[in-house]
């Protein structure tokens, strides 16, 4: 048997049911694809009414819905009266997007099957938890197929050491998964070294779900970041985009962090600029760090200059070392400077926010 902490306990392939009376996140999904896709009105039949690539302009459309503060009251909620017990009253954060699965008939023959894996393998750390939230019925092989902990365990190690190939892998998965059945009302709650997966969907509906994580305080994130990845319950700002026309702002990039180290320039520049188009950000100048400059001299340099602000790419962009990162903070709000945090829609004007980060 696998030797659980006791906030795994409830997680270990184990289920919650909810009130839907008070918990509509079916009828908010349906809601969202219609403004897509108007003449939608069952999610079970989406793949007789729409294109088969259309499958994932829906899914963008959901996750860019899903910091709606509408939303997000509701999940928060959902977590605050679900979640607390099975973790034994630790804090948590929320997944700021939740993840949409759509899994039409037939879909291996478009490649949409998704492969069997486990939560590690996609950056996700054992500190988090999956609410993996059913928006139709799942029942054999339309709904993911899961493994035991204790055999998932025991097949990631093997495959590992001696480098399967998927084909064996997932052979070994299927001898011992079960599909997980499952009514709207209901929910399955699993952590990340659980194997899990689909086979081809060889029912006549369409099913729709949705992960949402939780992150367990003083746990392993692994590479989901808190504040970006995740939200503490309540910070709804994502929703709120800001309006900053005439303000005189420049752009950051550095390496100068472990977290940026390996971030190529274009990837930093689509995550900033993506942030400056919602706020109505046009940047006076796009700036850099020379690299090894660790203590972020040029930046401290751009704040003493004043700009109404400067956006950089995250709070993890700042140096790793505390006496640093503390300085260039107190800088920017000594001389007035609003640090804006593209990945973590965070910005420091105050003591307050100075806190938050």
């Amino acid at each position: 048997m696998t030797n659980l902490r006791p906030t795994e306990l409830q997680w270990d392939n184990d289920f919650l049911k909810y009130d839907t009376t008070q918990y509509r996140f079916r009828e908010w999904a349906l809601s969202v694809i219609q403004e897509l896709e108007p003449h939608i009105t069952e999610l079970e039949t989406l793949h007789e009414n729409v294109e088969p690539e259309k499958l994932e302009q829906i899914k963008t459309h959901f996750h860019g819905a899903s910091v709606r503060t509408e939303f997000m009251e509701m999940v928060d909620s959902f977590m605050e009266e679900y979640i607390p017990e099975r973790i034994t009253n630790k804090r948590y954060m929320v997944q700021r997007y939740p993840t949409l699965r759509i899994v039409e008939p037939n879909q291996a023959k478009r490649s949409r099957r998704l492969i069997f894996h486990q939560g590690i393998w996609v950056g996700n750390g054992t500190g988090m938890r999956t609410v993996w939230v059913p928006f139709t019925s799942c029942y054999e092989t339309n709904t993911v197929q899961f493994l035991p902990l204790d055999v998932s365990k025991e097949l990631t190690s093997k495959n590992i050491e001696e480098c399967w190939s998927l084909e064996r892998f997932e052979g070994e998965c299927l001898k011992h998964s079960f599909p997980i059945t499952l009514e709207y009302g209901q929910c399955h709650l699993f952590l990340q070294e659980h194997i899990h997966g689909n086979v081809n969907n060889e029912t006549d509906i369409t099913r729709v779900s949705m992960d949402i994580r939780v992150l367990v305080e003083g746990e392993s994130y692994h590479r989901k970041l808190p504040g970006g990845y995740f939200r503490f319950p309540g910070d709804y700002r994502s929703d709120l985009p800001q309006d900053h026309t005439g303000r005189k702002f420049i752009t950051y990039d550095a390496w100068m962090s472990d977290y940026t180290r390996n971030i190529p320039l274009p990837m930093q520049r689509s995550v900033i600029d993506d942030y400056c188009r919602k706020n109505r950000i046009v940047p006076l100048e796009s700036q850099m760090e020379n690299e090894y400059n660790d203590w972020c001299p040029s930046l401290q340099h751009y704040i003493k200059e004043r700009p109404d602000g400067i956006v950089l790419l995250s709070i993890f962009a700042l140096p790793d070392k505390k006496e640093w990162r503390d300085h260039i903070l107190n800088l920017a709000l000594e001389y007035g400077v609003e640090l804006h945090f593209a990945n973590e829609y965070l910005v420091l004007t105050s003591q307050s926010d100075l806190s938050l980060i």
